[in-house]
C-alpha cells in the first residue's frame, strides 16, 4: 500500500505522542533554548530589501549580513551545533535497535558530534540553494536528504557523505510523499512565524517591553524547534517504512 503525505504526518505524530514525556526535555534543552537565547541576545539578521533589488541593492544588503554575521554569527551556528547534537540525540534514541536510555543516545550523540554535524551541513547546502531559488526546489532536496540522520543513527559505521547518498537511494519512491509532507510542515511554520517575525521587528525599532519581546522570540524559537523535531521524526518514519522493505 503506497502511504501519502497525510499518513506520513499521522505516524510522526504517533510517534511523538509516544515518545512526548522523553524526547520534550531534551528537545527544549538542546533545541529551543539554544535558539532562544540566539534570538533574544543577538541583533536580527538584516531583512531583505523590499523595493526593486538590483546589483547595488542587493550588493549592500550582503554587505550588512557579513557586518551582521561578524558580530553575531557565531552564536547562530552554536545554536546550530547544540541543536544538532540534541536532534542526533533523538535520532539514536529511536533508532538503536537496542533501545538506549536518553543518558546513553546524548553521549553518544557527544562521541558522533562531528560526524552528525558534516551530514547536517552537506544536506544544509543544496536545501538552502533550492529554497533560495524556490522554496518548492529546496523542499524536494530536503525529502531525497531527510533519511541521512536517521541512517548514520542506526548505523554507527555509515560516513555522511555515504548516508546522503544512501537517503537519495532510500526516498526513491517515496520522494512525492515526503515533499507533500514537507510542503505542509514548511507552510505551517511559515503562518505561524510570519507574524512573530514582523512584531519581532516592530517591538525592536521602539522602546519594546523586555517582557513582550522575549515572548515573541520564545515563540519563534518554538516554531523552529517544532519544525526541526518534526522534519526528524519525518526522516525516521521515511527510514523506517523503507527499511522494513529491504530498501
Amino acid at each position: 500500500m503506497t502511504i501519502g503525505f497525510a499518513g506520513l504526518l499521522s505516524v510522526v505524530w504517533r510517534l511523538f505522542r509516544r515518545d512526548a514525556a522523553l524526547l520534550l526535555p531534551v528537545i527544549g534543552a538542546f533545541v529551543f533554548l539554544p535558539s532562544f537565547a540566539a534570538l533574544l541576545l543577538c541583533d536580527p539578521v538584516p531583512p531583505l530589501p523590499s523595493g526593486p533589488r538590483d546589483e547595488v541593492v542587493m550588493q549592500a544588503w550582503l554587505n550588512n549580513v557579513a557586518s551582521w554575521g561578524q558580530g553575531n554569527g557565531v552564536w547562530f551556528l552554536l545554536a546550530e551545533l547544540v541543536g544538532t547534537f540534541g536532534l542526533a540525540a533523538i535520532a539514536l534514541f529511536l533508532l538503536e535497535p537496542d533501545r538506549l536510555t536518553i543518558g546513553q543516545a546524548l553521549g553518544q550523540a557527544m562521541v558522533r558530534l562531528v560526524a552528525f554535524t558534516i551530514a547536517t551541513a552537506a544536506m544544509a547546502v543544496p536545501v538552502a540553494m533550492g529554497l533560495w531559488m524556490l522554496v518548492l526546489p529546496g523542499l524536494y532536496v530536503q525529502a531525497r536528504l531527510i533519511v541521512a540522520v536517521p541512517a548514520m543513527a542506526r548505523h554507527p559505521a555509515l560516513k555522511p557523505l555515504a548516508s546522503l547518498r544512501l537517503s537519495w537511494k532510500m526516498t526513491k519512491g517515496l520522494d512525492r510523499a515526503l515533499t507533500g509532507a514537507l510542503v505542509a510542515l514548511f507552510l505551517a511554520q511559515w503562518l505561524a512565524v510570519s507574524p512573530l517575525l514582523l512584531a519581532d521587528e516592530s517591538l525592536r525599532s521602539g522602546a519594546a517591553n523586555p517582557l513582550t519581546l522575549a515572548l515573541v522570540d520564545a515563540l519563534i524559537a518554538a516554531m523552529g524547534a517544532s519544525y526541526a523535531t518534526a522534519t526528524l521524526l519525518l526522516g525516521v518514519v521515511a527510514y523506517r517504512i523503507r527499511a522494513s522493505k529491504g530498501t
